[in-house]
């Protein structure tokens, strides 16, 4: 396994549990608890920005 293979597992694992964060904010928001959707965003916004900083200080193509 060369090193650039573990560049991309390690990124579609930050890709996955930004997007599960966003969708656990906008699933809260829908059902009904706004306040928490908007509270949740924050780390999901923050992992969000983990991911796309990732990619980018190795290259890698969105």
């Amino acid at each position: 396994m060369s090193l650039r293979d573990n560049d991309v597992k390690a990124a579609r694992k930050k890709g996955f549990v930004a997007a599960a964060a966003t969708g656990g904010a906008v699933a809260l928001m829908v059902v009904g608890a706004p306040v928490l959707g908007v509270v949740a965003l924050v780390p999901a916004a923050y992992l969000g920005w983990d991911w796309f900083s990732y990619r980018a200080k190795r290259g890698m193509r969105f």
